[in-house]
Order: C-alpha cells, then structure tokens, then sequence
C-alpha cells in the first residue's frame, strides 16, 4: 500500500513534489474508492487510483520514470558498472540543480507498518538515505546514513543492532543499504526485508507496449487463459482464443548456460519471500525452471477467431491486430499480476491506443472491491478526459501537472480547488475550459501569422 511519494530534482521536476494516496478529510464522495488500511494512526485509509492529467511535456512521463528510477536503485544499485553515473537527471533548467542531488522518498504499509525510505544521491555517490518503521506508538530508526563531505566519512544510526551499523559504515559509497541489507539477510532485519520486498514484490511499473506481450505469454504458461479469455470478453473484443505456436520447448545447452550465470545474481537479488517458491537446490532444478521460463516467453502469441460462415478456426499474427488490442493483450497477464498479487502499479498514459470505455474500464476493476479484493493501487498518466467524470473519480483522485515559465513541473490536486458543478456542467468541460489548468495553450493565431510571413516572402521577387 502506497500513501505517498516525494521527487526532487530529476528530470523536469524542480522543486518538491508529492503524490498523496490519502483521501482529503472532507471529501465523502465515492467511498468504495478508498480501503482501510488497517492502521490505528493516520492513514486510516487510502485511495485506489490517481490519474495525472497535464498537457504535452508537462513531466507527466517524468513522475513515472522517478518511480521507475527509485525501484530500479533499489534493486539494482550493486550490480551497477563503477563508472556509470548513479544519477545523471536531475533538473538541467536552474544553475542550481545541475549539479545538485535528486530527492526519492515513498511511505508504504506493509503487514500493518508504515515505512517511510528515502534516499538522496548525486552522480558519484548516496548522501544520505534513511528508512524508518512505524508501529503505533513504536517508532524505529531502522536505519540512517548520511555523508559528511568536510569528513569524507558517513555518519550512522540503527536502533536494529550493531550488525546494522557496522554494515552501514563499509558499504560502498554509491550504493543503496536498503539494497544491500535487503539481499544479505545474514546481517538485516525484519523491517529492512519487509521494505525491501516491497519494492521487489508489490512496486510494479508494467511496460505498456506490444514487449510486455512476453509477460502475457509466461502468464499463460504458469496460470492458463482462462483470466485472459474473460477479460478480453468483458472488454468486447471479438477473439474466441488467444494460443502460442512455435514454441520452444528445449533450449539448447548453450542458451541455458548463458542464462544460468545471469539466474545466479537474480536468485541472490530475491527476496526470503520470493526465494521460497523456487526450487535452485541442483543443476537440474536450475535446468527445468529456465526451459520453463523461456518456453513460456518464446513462441508467436495469436488470435483465434471464427470463420462466421464455416465455424473454422482461424489464427492471426499479433502484428496484424490493431495497437489497442495489442495493448489489451499486454495489459491483461498485467493486470492479473497486479490484482492478485495487491501491487502498486505506476503506468504512463493508460489510454495509449484504447476507447475510452476500455481505459475506463481498467480504472474500474481498482475500483470494485469484488476484482480488486487485496487492495492494488494504480497510479497512471492520461489525457482522457472522458475519466474525469465525478461518477468515476473523485477530486482528490485527479492530479494536474503543469509546467510554469521556468520550465519546472508542478504538481497539485484537484481537490485543492473548491468545485461547485451546477447542473449540466462536468470536471471534463470545465479542465478542457481551462478552470483547473494544466492544458496545452494553442495559439492558432501565431501559426497563421508564420503562413502569412511565408506566403508574402515567396511572392517577394
């Protein structure tokens, strides 16, 4: 469970900015659009959805990549080359920030614990980075880091042990604790390893493009189709089934080997949670797993279709179907992962290539307690406004981003604005009217004059 997420200074995002998952206190609209969170402090509740509307490279795509950014240091900022920058984004637009470092910090619930972990980095190293528990009145600094430039040294606190400390003051300068303390459980506790599972295991940011179709195929292979077949039914989509060919069912030993090496450091990244469900105990073990994985993802994914006059069946290539279905097909082995597994999912413009009906309908399923019964989160970018419809969404569920003339991305809410709809009025008219902001601002006008200035320079002998 998110309830919130802070960026500084990457990309187009300037100053602080904050998604808050947590419904505004006087707001009582829609209420199936929130669940209990189960906490006895604040938050006793979150939202199900956020959608984020602004105009053409206003840094809708950039809020995004920061969630991106964040989970892939996390997971990753030990395996990354010693030359590579560890942060090479940050706002460019402002002498300031160029050379200034990037803030990350989300606060999650996980087994019935706010976790707040954060870090701060420049491109030669971590200067600080803190993750703290919160339990009722028990308050726990799991840990904290921070670099002393005057000393060259990092100061530390844990109130998890020594073994803690003393982990935290020979960790390489540019990488993460959390990532190193999550995967090295010898010397770790059980709030690090809950947070850092988090990240693994519920943090999800889908690709939204035809490659994700890899995802749908392993989902077929390990759950079968029947969740794929019902949601392309009840999204309307005129396919009797959906089959993979030309798969492969045996790697050649060259191909396994290559993998092996690489499932080496994907064990040891898992989490306790993770590492259970597989079996890497012998050489065969390790063998069967990749020949299942790969067979899985190899292979031509089609669509099945009956000849109306026949009743033949009838395959089709997934290049030959339109790019929404394609990227139905790709969000369905998405979505099923998400829901069943109560993910936080962050995913850019979620209408790319649908009807709006069927965008609508994904934001609907978040919001049905019957489908979504262990309680994902969907963070996502649009520019349809058709999903601004006060049935659907509720003010504190919409957020704008917007740029200002110094180029910077500021993000607020809705709800900050005191909407009072009279009769025939909608939040999509009144957005596209420009009332709340964040839209693009067309100057039809200036086109015109260029032309003008074009046309009269061509008649100039």
């Amino acid at each position: 469970m998110l309830i919130e997420f802070t960026v500084r200074n990457f990309r187009s995002i300037h100053d602080t900015i904050v998604l808050d998952m947590s419904p505004a206190q006087n707001l009582r609209r829609l209420p199936g659009n929130s669940f209990a969170t189960g906490l006895t402090a604040q938050p006793r509740r979150l939202l199900r959805s956020a959608l984020v509307y602004g105009p053409n490279a206003s840094g809708k795509s950039n809020l995004i990549r920061a969630a991106a950014f964040m989970r892939n240091l996390v997971l990753n900022s030990n395996r990354k080359p010693v030359e590579t920058p560890l942060m090479e984004e940050p706002f460019r637009l402002h002498p300031e920030t160029r050379n200034a470092p990037s803030v990350f910090q989300m606060i999650f619930i996980v087994e019935g614990k706010r976790y707040q972990y954060g870090f701060e980095v420049n491109r030669q190293r971590v200067l600080g980075e803190w993750l703290y528990e919160f339990a009722g009145a028990r308050n726990l600094i799991l840990f904290h880091r921070e670099y002393q430039a005057g000393q060259d040294r990092y100061t530390v606190q844990s109130d998890a042990g020594s073994a803690i400390r003393d982990a935290l003051l020979v960790m390489p300068e540019d990488w993460l604790a959390l990532t190193m303390l999550g995967q090295q459980k010898q010397v770790s506790a059980k709030g690090i390893s809950n947070a850092y599972e988090w990240f693994f295991l519920k943090l999800d940011i889908p690709l939204t493009n035809q490659n994700e179709l890899s995802a749908t195929k392993y989902f077929m292979q390990e759950f079968g189709h029947e969740w794929l077949m019902d949601f392309l039914k009840a999204a309307d989509f005129l396919i009797d089934d959906v089959i993979i060919q030309d798969r492969i069912d045996q790697l050649p030993d060259e191909m396994v080997e290559a993998a092996e090496k690489n499932l080496v450091d994907f064990y040891f990244m898992m989490p306790d949670i993770a590492r259970k469900k597989l079996d890497f105990s012998s050489k065969n073990q390790i063998k069967l797993f990749i020949d299942r994985f790969f067979s899985g993802i190899t292979g031509t994914i089609k669509m099945v279709r009956s000849d109306p006059v026949t009743g033949e069946k009838i395959p089709f290539e997934a290049d030959m179907e339109s790019r929404g279905t394609r990227q139905m097909l790709a969000l369905a082995g998405a979505w099923q992962k998400i829901l069943m597994n109560g993910q936080v999912c962050f995913i850019d413009e979620i209408e790319d290539g649908l009807h709006p009906r069927l965008a609508r309908f994904l934001v609907e399923m978040m919001h049905d307690p019957a489908i979504n019964p262990k309680n994902a989160q969907l963070i996502a970018t649009t520019h349809d406004t058709s999903l601004l419809d006060h049935r659907l969404l509720r003010p504190d569920q919409i957020w704008l981003i917007n740029k200002k003339r110094d180029h910077a991305s500021h993000l607020y809410s809705l709800a900050d604005f005191d909407i009072q709809l009279k009769k025939h009025e909608t939040l999509q008219q009144h957005y596209l009217d420009g009332l709340f902001g964040a839209v693009p601002m067309v100057r039809k006008r200036r086109l015109a004059d260029v032309m003008d200035a074009l046309a009269t320079r061509e008649q100039t002998p």
